[in-house]
């Protein structure tokens, strides 16, 4: 890690400390946040977590999911603490213009950065990095950072329990990004004694009656197969969200769902908002969407799980993912994958 020890010269007394992630925050931008809190709060620091923009109500029952300031609801507030911390810590982004409406107090602000992720290509704003694209999460280089500091006694269920979350989240389950670094971590939190059935249940199985039947029409209305390209596509509109009333989180994991149909190997959801269109991309195997995400559509992310925006309107970002995958990336998406075991 870049410049650790200074770092850790910091830490070793009580400081003021913001933790951000970034805007529309999933599992492990928050797991990540929340599990990190749980730690410092035991060296006696001062922490406030801040996100840009609303959390999903799904991850509700996390521990101190209510202690955490919504910078779009609370900008004054919220801007002053930033202003007054002498740490702040980046997670789970490797850019300012990912944490939105917080991007200009966070640039300003006079503190020691630290950014703690695993997307490619990070910016240079911090003056201390953990940047490391081999990760599962950024949950795991949090659990990484704190055996680093030499404090993995402090590990407790909180903390484990947060961190598990992004792990389950980015991993889609434990079903990509993994590695055998990973299943030693997560070896080792069970032998802690987190609860696995307990803890998948609750981010799996997170639907309400709203969320479901919005699936449902996603599934059964909106989606749009390219056969000749083994590519899926669920494009939704304003006027969708308006008689769907869909709030951030309601579209969590509806993408995941096309990745379920046989021989599909790319997924886009495609929403419509108010100034811009935003796609989340997943794909199989060696299928990266991340750069399709960073080439055209002002994104980024994994191989296999990324996003993108574009001002634009909804049928003509369509119509521009739909010719790039016809002209680009047809060849790659239909020829043959020989699995081997």
């Amino acid at each position: 890690m870049q410049n650790f020890e200074t770092l850790k010269s910091l830490l070793s007394s009580p400081k003021r400390i913001v933790i951000t992630a970034h805007a529309n925050p999933d599992g492990d931008a928050l797991g990540s946040s929340l599990g990190l809190y749980h730690y410092l709060k035991q060296l006696g620091h001062r922490i406030t977590v801040i996100m840009p923009t609303e959390i999903p109500d799904f991850l509700s029952w996390m521990k101190d999911y209510d202690q955490v300031l919504v910078y779009e609801n609370t900008r004054l507030f919220s801007s002053n603490i930033v202003k007054e911390a002498e740490i702040i810590f980046s997670l789970d982004y490797n850019s300012l213009s990912r944490t939105e409406l917080m991007r200009s107090v966070l640039k300003e602000s006079t503190a020691f950065k630290v950014m703690i992720d695993h997307h490619l290509d990070p910016d240079d704003f911090c003056q201390a990095v953990l940047s490391d694209t081999t990760a599962s999460s950024t949950c795991q280089l949090v659990y990484e950072f704190i055996e680093m500091m030499g404090d993995a006694t402090l590990f407790n269920k909180d903390i484990l329990n947060a961190l598990y979350v992004g792990i389950l989240t980015d991993t889609g389950g434990f079903r990509y990004a993994t590695s055998s670094r990973l299943f030693n971590i997560v070896a080792s939190m069970l032998e802690y004694g987190i609860d696995n059935n307990k803890l998948s249940d609750l981010v799996f199985n997170a639907y309400t009656v709203k969320s479901f039947n919005l699936l449902a029409y996603c599934i059964s209305e909106c989606l749009e197969i390219m056969e000749d390209c083994n590519t899926g596509i669920i494009a939704l509109s304003q006027a969708d969200h308006k008689k769907y009333n869909i709030q951030r989180g309601d579209l969590e994991g509806v993408v995941n769902f096309i990745l379920k149909i046989q021989k599909i190997r790319c997924a886009v959801l495609i929403t419509e908002r108010r100034e811009i269109v935003k796609l989340s991309m997943r794909s199989k195997g060696d299928f990266s969407v991340q750069e399709i995400c960073a080439n055209y559509f002002n994104g980024g992310g994994h191989k296999n799980a990324s996003g993108g925006a574009m001002k634009k309107p909804l049928k003509f970002v369509v119509n521009t993912f739909k010719e790039l995958i016809q002209t680009e990336y047809k060849a790659e998406l239909t020829k043959d994958v020989v699995l081997e075991f």
